[in-house]
């Protein structure tokens, strides 16, 4: 106590001296009594000088009582005793502002918007829907915890052509045993790693050829459950199990229109193999039904009246397999100028199908297996630049000769951590069946353009 009054004086006794010059010239006026609140503010900060001083006596009196400790590397450090404040101290109120509470949190979710804007134009052929600007996509984001044991992410999309949707929005458990995590409602399913990705987050402006002709325009989507699981292992490697079961949304593989099921599995793991390098392996299978391929419906469309009696099957099993293999590095000094990444995934497409007979005229049973899959490489040159490199290569579900591949070259430009401008050129190549699909175009060169900008508190997506 006399250290706090002897420095109590001298503070005022110094600040005295360096104003008096300042004073000499003013007129002198008589001091006003200090308020309530001023008085309260002093006796807040006394008390916080009372209780610092506090703690640093008991520090030195703990040093002092463990010398041995101190001197000997090999001794394990001892906290020092805490220190108790006065009793008069519980009785003083404080005016600091209290912590924000859960309760005023959840009042305030995060918020986010994403558009993209992309520009495209075919060197080979002329049409409406390669020569054109685009606004894309806009995506809303909505994601908040609910309670300590769930917590609800949410993605409105407004396509250029279309109604607004729900892209994404679900449910996800926190508090669940075992490292079990259980997710409900509408999601991207787990199946590779591109997969997964909204649009923005592409490496490249368009999705690889395998994913678009075996799952569609949009990402194999689902409306069920998903539940993942941390698989122990003696190696202490990342293994993660995901089983879904739900219903497709549409799409290519999986279109029945009796709303089947959905079955898929994941298993995946991700190995450190330097301190600065990963390599992730995953495994993916998905089981579902399809309904009649758009070749039969053009083939039935045009025999006219003498197949009108034929009815094709909704029901038919579609199953699609996957194992998708990621490498990346990224030094731990200079992390945010330097990165490499090379992706690939290979997909089996296997489909029961309806094949049109001209001949009777009639309907037989087949199926078709199919292969699909791309590699993409990519390396950080600077902070803000990246440039990669696709190639695709793909058949179709429902056909076993067509076939297509393509390889582009992308250039990435990040002028800050919320936006992205995006060029690439991309070389297309088709056999006689896959052309029959694009209106004859065998070969095909585009380039895209595409700016991607960012508000507000957008999440991170999955490494």
């Amino acid at each position: 106590m006399r250290f706090s009054v002897s420095f109590t004086a001298i503070a005022v006794l110094l600040g005295l001296s360096l104003d008096l010059p300042a004073r000499a010239d003013e007129q002198a006026t008589p001091p006003s009594p200090p308020t309530a609140q001023e008085v309260q503010e002093l006796r807040r900060e006394i008390q916080e000088l009372r209780e610092q001083i506090g703690l640093l006596r008991s520090q030195v009196a703990a040093l002092k009582a463990t010398p041995a400790q101190v001197l000997s590397p090999d001794a394990p450090p001892q906290p020092p005793a805490a220190y108790q404040p006065p009793a008069e101290a519980a009785t003083q109120p404080s005016s600091s502002p209290a912590a924000p509470t859960r309760s005023q949190n959840l009042m305030n979710p995060a918020i986010s918007a994403v558009f993209q804007m992309i520009g495209g134009t075919s060197v080979s052929h002329e049409n409406d829907q390669t020569n054109r600007f685009d606004l894309s996509e806009a995506e809303i984001a909505f994601q908040s915890v609910v309670d300590p044991y769930a917590k609800v992410d949410m993605f409105l999309t407004f396509p250029s052509e279309g109604s607004p949707e729900v892209e994404e929005g679900y449910l996800t458990t926190l508090a669940l045993p075992k490292s079990l995590q259980l997710k409900a409602g509408r999601f991207k399913s787990a199946f590779g790693k591109w997969n997964t990705l909204h649009n923005h987050a592409f490496f490249t402006v368009d999705r690889p050829k395998a994913l678009t002709n075996f799952f569609g325009e949009e990402s194999l989507t689902d409306d069920g459950l998903s539940l993942s699981f941390l698989v122990p292992n003696p190696w202490n490697m990342y293994v993660e199990s995901v089983t879904e079961i739900g219903t497709p949304t549409g799409g290519e593989g999986f279109n029945s229109e009796r709303r089947s099921l959905l079955y898929l599995e994941r298993l995946s793991g991700s190995f450190t193999t330097t301190l600065n390098s990963t390599f992730e392996v995953g495994l993916s299978a998905a089981r579902g039904r399809t309904g009649p391929s758009d070749a039969l419906g053009q083939a039935l469309a045009g025999c006219g009246a003498a197949c009108l009696s034929l009815q094709p099957r909704d029901e038919l099993v579609s199953a699609v397999e996957g194992i998708d293999l990621t490498y990346k590095w990224k030094p731990l000094r200079l992390n945010v100028y330097r990165s490499f990444l090379w992706q690939n995934e290979l997909l089996r497409s296997h489909r029961d199908l309806d094949i049109f007979d001209a001949a009777a005229p009639g309907l037989v049973s087949g199926s078709v297996s199919s292969l699909g899959g791309y590699s993409y490489i990519e390396w950080q040159l600077r902070k803000r630049w990246r440039i990669g490199a696709r190639y695709d290569l793909s058949g179709f579900p429902d056909d076993r000769t067509a076939r297509e591949s393509a390889g582009s070259a992308v250039v990435r430009f990040q002028p800050s951590e919320f936006q992205e401008l995006r060029l690439q050129f991309t070389h297309t190549m088709r056999n006689s069946g896959a052309a029959a699909r694009f209106d004859g175009e065998e070969n095909d060169n585009q380039v895209f353009f595409e700016w991607i900008p960012v508000i507000g508190a957008h999440g991170a997506h999955k490494y």
